[in-house]
């Protein structure tokens, strides 16, 4: 179930209008979000900021993370709230605001 749920979120990933659409109609599925917190955006950004820093030194690179941090830097929320939906094959973060009215990005990786 997880999985096709990361697989929409992937093809409409470029579109957070949809994302948004999409997430309030998932967000009350406990099970899904069982991991989700909010986190000062600056703290947030900070973390994720180093991990791309990090990421592109070690030629690693999880999809969706510069878009994600270079939003973040620029977004006027001041908590931002980090979802976790894992799957079998692919999981996800979804960086929100704490409503889920506003999607600043999603990072996709492989398990």
């Amino acid at each position: 179930m997880n999985d096709l749920i990361i697989n929409d979120l992937y093809e409409i990933r470029n579109y957070l209008d949809q994302v948004v659409d999409y997430v309030k109609k998932i967000k009350d599925q406990k099970s899904l979000f069982a991991s989700s917190y909010a986190e000062t955006r600056e703290h947030l950004y900070e973390i994720y900021s180093d991990r791309l820093d990090y990421s592109i030194y070690q030629g690693k690179y999880f999809e969706g993370l510069a878009e994600v941090v270079k939003r973040m830097k620029y977004s006027d929320l001041k908590n931002v709230r980090l979802s976790v939906i894992d799957g079998d094959k692919k999981s996800c973060f979804i960086f929100s605001s704490e409503d889920y009215n506003i999607i600043l990005g999603i990072i996709f990786y492989d398990n």
